[in-house]
């Protein structure tokens, strides 16, 4: 609609048609903010849990200053989690429009809308693979911080394969959990924990 309203020279529509297309996909560029804050973040994380040996509850002598800097990291790495959750809600929201565009929409027609799911939905699909990547790692620094999920002395090379780009989150889990079912995983994991168990296992099969 905006195409046919906010053009004051007929020869501004074609101009302002295309303007629309390339801006209409959500802005992506809190991905790569959102990379380069967890980069630091994990790298401080590594330097706390190295210092406390992987405790992250003072059960095996942490100082409690050195907790809360953990504490402190996990808190807002879960800020970063919450923000690219939202951004790829958004995503998800555009491309189910995108699917539907040509059967939504009275104010274009059929071959416009084509023409703009051809456009805008192979960027908004990339963007979205993007932002759930860099949602992975959030949720893997985050369990990385969390008591009870893997041992202490695993915790700092989870954080350094995380660090150096890996996809691998096979380090995460012990061999027997990673050989399980997902009837059995269900029963153990919960929501991001069972899918990280599931990037995990799919790494190995």
């Amino acid at each position: 609609l905006l195409q046919h309203m906010l053009w004051t020279y007929p020869q501004q529509k074609d101009a302002l048609r295309e303007f629309i297309i390339d801006n209409l996909t959500p802005n992506n560029d809190i991905v790569d903010q959102s990379k380069f804050l967890l980069q630091g973040l994990a790298t401080e994380a590594l330097t706390m849990v190295k210092k406390t040996m992987g405790d992250v509850t003072g059960e095996s002598g942490a100082r409690e200053d050195d907790l809360e800097t953990i504490k402190s990291i996990a808190t807002e790495v879960g800020e970063i989690k919450r923000l690219l959750e939202q951004h790829s809600n958004d995503l998800e929201r555009h491309i189910a429009l995108l699917n539907d565009l040509e059967y939504n929409n009275i104010w274009i027609t059929s071959d416009e809308a084509q023409s703009v799911k051809q456009n805008c939905l192979p960027l908004a699909v990339e963007a979205s693979t993007t932002v759930s990547e860099v949602l992975d790692s959030a949720t893997t620094l985050i369990l990385a911080l969390t008591p009870g999920v893997i041992d202490n002395d695993l915790r700092s090379s989870v954080i350094e394969v995380l660090m150096g780009g890996s996809e691998d989150n096979s380090t995460i889990f012990s061999e027997d959990e990673l050989q399980m079912s997902l009837k059995e995983a269900k029963r153990i994991f919960k929501g991001d924990e069972l899918k990280v168990w599931k990037k995990a296992r799919n790494s190995i099969t």
